[in-house]
């Protein structure tokens, strides 16, 4: 099988009440279309294989899949699509190496559909001094939050609030272990 696109979820967490358990999340991806669909850990990032379909594909079988989750377990959170590639594109080189410092707790990568570009300059800090927002690209806004576990920076909050749009955040390390997964698939 050939993953070519992932389904990023907002707010699922798989097996907490109001989000699937892996096989019913993979099984509504299948019953809507998908020729296969692998769970990454337990955030709601899904592997996608839709044949010799599109992004418009991708799109449709997530789109298909909702009802089914909203009837399985009452999840109807935002689904969020990007091909491996556009995933691939958006950490491309090292975009954080000039951010980091001692402060860093987190690299996030943030996907964001819909909305206004974002009306800041970059890099761009919150008020808190918790987060900065380090680079914007098509449909991605890569940031950097500080402050540890429950006290750090909001990627979503502020994207969400910059733009207008719905947007779900992952860390650097996560993306870059899903396509790890997706090169060995």
């Amino acid at each position: 099988m050939t993953f070519s696109h992932v389904v990023l979820y907002r707010a699922m967490n798989l097996g907490h009440r109001g989000s699937p358990v892996r096989a019913a999340l993979e099984r509504a991806l299948l019953d809507g279309g998908a020729q296969a669909a692998r769970s990454f850990q337990t955030n709601g990032t899904v592997l996608l294989d839709v044949g010799d379909g599109d992004d418009a594909t991708a799109a449709a079988v997530t789109r298909a899949a909702a009802p089914l989750l909203a009837a399985g377990c009452g999840y109807a959170g935002a689904a969020l699509v990007r091909s491996l590639g556009e995933v691939t594109a958006a950490i491309d080189g090292d975009p954080f190496a000039l951010t980091r410092d001692e402060r860093t707790y987190r690299e996030t990568v943030t996907f964001v559909d819909g909305g206004d570009p974002l009306a800041v300059a970059l890099p761009w800090t919150d008020a808190r001094d918790l987060l900065d927002l380090v680079a914007a690209r098509r449909g991605v806004v890569l940031g950097v939050a500080r402050g540890g576990p429950g006290a750090g920076g909001d990627p979503n909050t502020a994207v969400e609030r910059l733009t207008g749009g719905v947007a779900t955040t992952r860390t650097l390390g996560t993306v870059r272990r899903l396509l790890a997964a997706a090169a060995r698939a």
